[in-house]
């Protein structure tokens, strides 16, 4: 199940709102009383139970309460509206869909709405109004059909009781609990039928069976913990009580030849760890049996609290990864640019409060579609909007190692040797080419600092000629990353770029074929424009060559192999050559 919409008139800061969701990763950001506790909440009122788990993080459901939950500007007899519009899955929720077409059934439909006579995925609304005498009503619409009052009622009883929401707030330690013993955290899985049946015949051998039958939690959890640079195993051990369809396991986590209870490892280690068994647990929810699947969602309170900022990024892009393999919808509040969705910019819901006459009013959302995806990211990191455009792909790569250059024609260049066989070394194929606009982005330290830290491997080329403009602000991003830098060119006039890289059998063929834009460089007006297309004209004619005699592309080879030798060393070199 995947939450596609809330909608929200008179609800605490939502006077009048809607927001979408994405089906995967999504985050939700702001400043402080932006209104996101409040979105929050109305997802716990649908989709959690009331009376709070022994083995859950939620605080327990909430009811919309007129009194306290009212706009406080609207009007007195204000009415609160809120709309959820929720994607079912036949796969993923087949219980719930047997749940309302049961109802459907029964109340006499001859036959079902289309999309439920097929495999389709369906929308399911939900829709309360509450006045000040009225309690929540929820009237319930399943693919575009209106359920009776009482299957309304039993629908969203259902979604309150099968506690979809599988949520963990960073901030607070609810996971800390005490069965007969020291404070230790717990990990609480369901146990499938056979597994309640091994485990009773287990008898006085229960330790060991409990252990096998968490293995697979405990390979699960590892394999994600493994992908984190910070090495460690996890390991789940019974306590000395439980129930017979829930096991709730004490947490220990294993460095080399110590094993340790997580309570007693750092905030960081901790969080990251319960969150990922957040996640966990909802994976096993969706590979549940056919007759009981509903698959919940995951919400997580500021996942960064505790984390340096380059584990933040490793963090944030382990949990993406995470939705997208799971299939299940992760949504985060988080005041740190390194959480938001970065290969998807649209599921970066931001929230603002409007000001009226000097006054916070409702909370509205910013819009972050088509060219302002990058609002999110400047809000956060306190940079211009402008200044991040030349980089949007480096956000929607989806490589590990990247090359960035000057312009889109150094890209192309870098490309053709990606992709055709020169007679020298080929540039790696799992290497990403991005161009980054121009030498003043490369000073922006604090940005390229954000943008690269997503990325294991970087190595940047640039201009010669823009080399003393540039190393000093390299260096210092070199000495807190370790990324490489080279600069191109060749000391010549008019080759102090990449260009000056390329065999003069092309410059030769090109200069004698366009007289005129070589004779307008000499013009302080032409210049420009005359140089541009001289270099499209060195790459066309490039390009087209179809051979080269030896030796003549060893600029070019020298260049190639240094990159690839930097992007695929275990650890980041640090080289400050020139190439030429």
């Amino acid at each position: 199940m995947r939450i596609q919409r809330i909608s929200a008139k008179n609800y605490r800061t939502l006077e009048d709102t809607s927001f979408d969701f994405s089906p995967g990763y999504c985050t939700i950001s702001g400043r402080n009383n932006a209104g996101k506790s409040n979105l929050l909440r109305l997802i716990q009122t649908l989709l959690t139970r009331r009376n709070r788990s022994y083995y859950s993080a939620l605080e327990g459901a909430v009811a919309i309460d007129y009194r306290v939950d009212r706009t406080q500007w609207a009007a007195p007899d204000a009415i609160i509206f809120v709309e959820y519009e929720l994607r079912l899955s036949r796969n993923d929720d087949p219980a719930l869909i047997a749940f309302v077409e049961a109802f459907m059934r029964s109340a006499g439909s001859s036959e079902l709405p289309p999309d439920m006579q097929s495999n389709l995925d369906i929308t399911l609304v939900v829709t309360f109004q509450v006045s000040e005498k009225d309690d929540p009503k929820p009237r319930v619409k399943v693919a575009g059909a209106d359920l009776s009052p009482q299957a309304s009622r039993e629908v969203v009883a259902k979604l309150r009781g099968s506690n979809l929401a599988f949520a963990y707030n960073s901030t607070t330690r609810s996971e800390e609990l005490i069965y007969g013993g020291p404070r230790r955290f717990l990990y609480e899985f369901a146990l499938a039928p056979q597994e309640v049946s091994a485990k009773e015949e287990a008898g006085k051998k229960v330790r060991s069976v409990v252990k096998k039958l968490a293995q697979q939690h405990t390979n699960d959890l590892n394999h994600m913990i493994g992908r984190l640079s910070d090495r460690y195993d996890v390991e789940f051990a019974p306590p000395d009580s439980y129930s017979s369809t829930h096991l709730p396991l004490a947490i220990n986590l294993r460095d080399k030849e110590t094993t340790v209870p997580l309570s007693d490892w750092g905030s960081g280690t901790q969080n990251r760890t319960q969150i990922l068994m957040a996640i966990l647990k909802a994976n096993r929810v969706r590979g549940s049996a056919i007759d009981s699947r509903i698959t919940p969602l995951v919400i997580i309170e500021e996942p960064e609290s505790f984390l340096h900022p380059s584990a933040q990024a490793e963090f944030g892009r382990l949990l993406a990864a995470m939705a997208k393999e799971t299939g299940i919808q992760i949504i985060v509040t988080s005041h740190s640019p390194y959480m938001l969705n970065h290969e998807d910019p649209s599921a970066n819901i931001l929230l603002e409060r409007e000001q009226n006459r000097g006054r916070l009013s409702g909370t509205v959302r910013v819009d972050t579609s088509g060219p302002e995806w990058m609002t999110p990211f400047s809000e956060h990191l306190g940079l211009p909007s402008s200044e991040f455009a030349p980089l949007r792909r480096l956000f929607s790569s989806a490589c590990d190692k990247v090359l960035l250059v000057e312009g889109e024609l150094d890209r192309e260049y870098f490309n053709l040797f990606k992709k055709k066989d020169l007679g020298i070394t080929k540039l790696a194929d799992d290497i990403d080419v991005v161009a980054y606009g121009g030498k003043d982005t490369l000073k922006n330290t604090k940005l390229l600092d954000f943008l690269l830290s997503r990325f294991d491997r970087v190595y940047i080329t640039y201009d010669l000629d823009a080399k003393s403009d540039v190393e000093s602000a390299l260096s210092r991003l070199v000495r807190a990353k370790e990324i490489s830098h080279a600069a191109l060119g060749h000391q010549s006039p008019g080759q102090d770029c990449i260009e000056g890289l390329l065999p003069p059998s092309v410059l030769s063929k090109v200069n004698g074929r366009e007289t005129q834009l070589v004779m307008a460089l000499g013009s302080a007006k032409d210049k420009k424009p005359a140089k541009e297309k001289l270099k499209k004209a060195y790459l066309s004619e490039f390009e087209s060559h179809n051979a080269f005699e030896a030796g003549e592309l060893t600029r070019f080879d020298s260049v190639i192999k240094a990159i690839n030798k930097s992007l695929s060393s275990p650890s980041k070199p640090r080289s400050r050559n020139s190439h030429g």
